[in-house]
C-alpha cells in the first residue's frame, strides 16, 4: 500500500513539477517580451513626473508611453500581458502547492540550520515571493485606483527581480534534471 503511495506522490510531484516548468517558461517568455519589447521603449519612472500625470484615470501604459498596438512575435502588448498574467495566476498556484508539499524541507532546513547549505533554494524561494509581491501589489493599485507612480514604482521592482529569479530559476531545474529524467523513464515502464 506504501509503495502504492509512494508512487502516486512522485507522479503527482513529476506532474507538478513539469506543470511549474510550462507555466514558468510561458511566464518568462511573455515577461521579458513585456520588458524588452514594451518596457524598455518608454520613458523611464525617473523620467515621469507627477505633474505628468494629468488624471488618475490614466493607465500604466499611456503614461509609460507605450505603443500598445506594437506587434511583438505576433501577439500586440494586451496579448502579451494576458499571457503574462493567466501563466502567473497558474506558475502562482503551482508554486503554492509545490511549497505547501515540500514544507516539512523548509521547516527542517530552518530548524537544523542548513539554511546556507541551501541557499540556492532559500534564495529562490524568498525571491519569488518578492517577485510576485511587487507583481500583485501593481494589479492591486489598479483595481483600486491609486497612484499610478507607485504602480510603475513596484513594476520596475519587479522587472528587476524577475531577471534575477529568472537565473536561480534555470539553477534550480538544471539542478533537478536528472530526478526528472529518473522519475519519467519510471513512469514510462
Amino acid at each position: 500500500m506504501e509503495l502504492k503511495s509512494r508512487g502516486k506522490r512522485t507522479f503527482n510531484n513529476f506532474l507538478i513539477n513539469t506543470l511549474l516548468i510550462v507555466f514558468g517558461l510561458a511566464m518568462v517568455l511573455s515577461g521579458l517580451v513585456l520588458q524588452l519589447g514594451y518596457h524598455r521603449g518608454g520613458p523611464g519612472v525617473h523620467q515621469i513626473g507627477v505633474h505628468e500625470v494629468q488624471h488618475q484615470s490614466m493607465r500604466y501604459e499611456q503614461v509609460r508611453g507605450f505603443d500598445t498596438s506594437k506587434i511583438v512575435y505576433g501577439f500586440n502588448y494586451h496579448a502579451w500581458s494576458t499571457i503574462h498574467k493567466f501563466a502567473i495566476v497558474f506558475f502562482s498556484l503551482l508554486m503554492i502547492y509545490h511549497i505547501c508539499a515540500h514544507w516539512k524541507w523548509y521547516k527542517g532546513v530552518i530548524a537544523k540550520h542548513l539554511i546556507r547549505k541551501n541557499i540556492q533554494v532559500i534564495t529562490l524561494s524568498v525571491l519569488f515571493f518578492l517577485v510576485a509581491l511587487t507583481g500583485f501589489i501593481p494589479w492591486f493599485i489598479d483595481l483600486s485606483g491609486n497612484s499610478i507612480i507607485v504602480q510603475i514604482f513596484f513594476i520596475e521592482i519587479h522587472d528587476k527581480l524577475a531577471l534575477l529569479l529568472i537565473v536561480f530559476l534555470v539553477l534550480h531545474i538544471v539542478k533537478r534534471a536528472k530526478w526528472f529524467a529518473t522519475v519519467y523513464e519510471k513512469l514510462k515502464k
